[in-house]
C-alpha cells in the first residue's frame, strides 16, 4: 500500500476562513472480496451502448459480485453478446496468457502482446486486486449551513460509494472508494449513465433534500418524493420566491446547426428577455436567452434515446445589439450538444444531413 496527501491551502484558492484543508488517497489497498475467493468470480457481460447498427456499443467480461475485470477484459461482438448475459467462455487459455505476461515483463514493453486468436477473449482475473481509499478534511468555514450526502456511482463512474458531511463553520469531511463498493453498485444501478444521491441540506433558509436523485439532474417527470424543499425565508415569503420569466423579442427564425460528427440540423430560433428575482420585488437579474426548437425525432445525444427537440442557450448582450445572437446561439447548440454526446458515448448512425 502506498499514500498520498496534498495541502490545499498551498495552492491559494478559496483559503478565507480555512485553517485546514488536505486531500488524502490510500492506494493499491487489497480487497477482501471472501466470497469471490471462496466460490470464485461470477463472470457476466458487461458494456454499454445499444445494439444497432451505426450506434457505439462496446462489450466486455466483469465478476458479477466484486465487480473485478479479467486481464484483458475482453473486446466481445455487441451484436452477440446482451448486458447482463452470463459469459462461460471462450478465454485466453493459459499458457498464452502466462507467455504474454512474461514477455510483457521481461522486455518492458508497454502494450501487452495479443496472439491473433484470443484478440477478443477475455484473460485472467488479477490475483490481488486493490481498490483506492481517499478522503477530503476541511476545518473552517465551508459554503452552505449544513448538508449530508450519500452518492451510488453509475457503472462509469470511477468511485462507486462516496459520501460528505459538511457542517458551517467548523468544517467538513469527504470520503470516497475507487474499486470499494463495485457489488453494492452493481446491484443498485446495474446499467444507466447517472448516479444516484441521497442528501439532506440547510442553506439561504432552505431545507432541500433528494431520495435516491439523479446526480445534478432534474425531470419533470421525477416522482414529487425525490426532490423537495422548505423555505424559512421571510422575505421570500413577502415577496416571492426568486424565479425565471421570459419576454419574446424577436422570432421566430429558422436556424442550422452543424456537428462536429457532420450532421446538422434545422432549428427555430426565438430570442427572449429572461428575468430573474421576485415577483413582488422591482430588483432583478435581467439576460438574453434563445429558445430553439428542433424538428422531430430530435437531435440525439444518447444511444438508444429520442433526441432532444427543445432547449435554450444563453447569449451576451452585444450580440443583440449587432444582431447575430442568431449564428452565435447556433454554434453554442451545437457545443452543448457535442458535450452531451461525448459524455454519453454516443456518435451518429448518419453523417452529412440536414433534419
Amino acid at each position: 500500500m502506498r499514500w498520498y496527501t496534498s495541502n490545499e491551502l498551498r495552492i491559494g484558492l478559496h483559503k478565507k476562513g480555512k485553517f485546514v484543508h488536505r486531500r488524502f488517497w490510500l492506494h493499491d489497498v487489497p480487497r477482501l472480496m471472501l466470497w469471490c475467493r471462496l466460490r470464485g468470480h461470477r463472470p457476466v457481460v458487461d458494456g454499454h451502448g445499444p445494439i444497432a447498427k451505426g450506434l457505439h456499443a462496446a462489450r466486455w467480461v466483469v465478476c458479477d459480485r466484486c465487480g473485478v475485470r479479467p486481464d484483458p477484459q475482453g473486446n466481445l461482438d455487441p451484436e452477440q453478446w446482451d448486458i447482463g448475459q452470463p459469459y462461460d467462455g471462450p478465454w485466453t487459455p493459459l499458457t498464452r496468457d502466462l507467455a504474454a505476461s512474461a514477455w510483457t515483463e521481461l522486455l518492458g514493453l508497454t502494450q501487452r502482446p495479443v496472439h491473433r486468436d484470443d484478440a477478443r477473449k477475455p484473460g485472467r482475473w488479477p490475483d490481488k486486486p486493490t481498490g483506492t481509499l481517499g478522503a477530503e478534511l476541511v476545518l473552517g468555514k465551508t459554503f452552505g449551513v449544513f448538508s449530508a450526502e450519500v452518492t451510488i456511482g453509475c457503472a462509469g463512474d470511477e468511485h462507486p460509494i462516496s459520501c460528505h458531511l459538511r457542517l458551517w463553520p467548523f468544517g467538513a469531511l469527504y470520503l470516497h472508494t475507487e474499486a470499494f463498493g463495485a457489488w453494492l453498485q452493481r446491484r443498485l444501478i446495474p446499467d444507466g449513465y447517472y448516479s444516484r444521491v441521497i442528501n439532506i441540506s440547510v442553506d439561504e433558509w432552505t431545507i432541500r433534500w433528494q431520495w435516491w436523485a439523479r446526480e445534478d439532474e432534474w425531470a419533470r417527470e421525477d416522482p414529487w418524493w425525490m426532490h423537495g424543499r422548505i423555505s424559512l425565508d421571510l422575505v421570500e415569503k413577502l415577496f416571492g420566491p426568486k424565479r425565471y420569466s421570459y419576454e419574446t423579442v424577436n422570432g421566430p427564425t429558422l436556424g442550422l446547426v452543424h456537428m462536429p460528427d457532420g450532421d446538422s440540423h434545422q432549428v427555430q430560433l426565438v430570442l427572449q428577455r429572461r428575468r430573474y428575482g421576485r415577483p413582488r420585488r422591482k430588483r432583478a437579474a435581467w439576460s438574453w436567452v434563445v429558445k430553439w426548437t428542433a424538428n422531430s425525432p430530435g437531435i440525439e445525444t444518447r444511444p438508444g434515446k429520442s433526441g432532444i427537440l427543445s432547449s435554450a442557450v444563453e447569449v451576451p448582450a452585444d450580440t443583440v445589439q449587432t444582431g447575430a445572437w442568431a449564428t452565435l446561439a447556433c454554434g453554442l447548440i451545437a457545443h452543448k450538444l457535442t458535450a452531451d454526446r461525448i459524455r454519453n458515448g454516443y456518435r451518429p448512425a448518419t453523417t452529412g444531413q440536414a433534419e
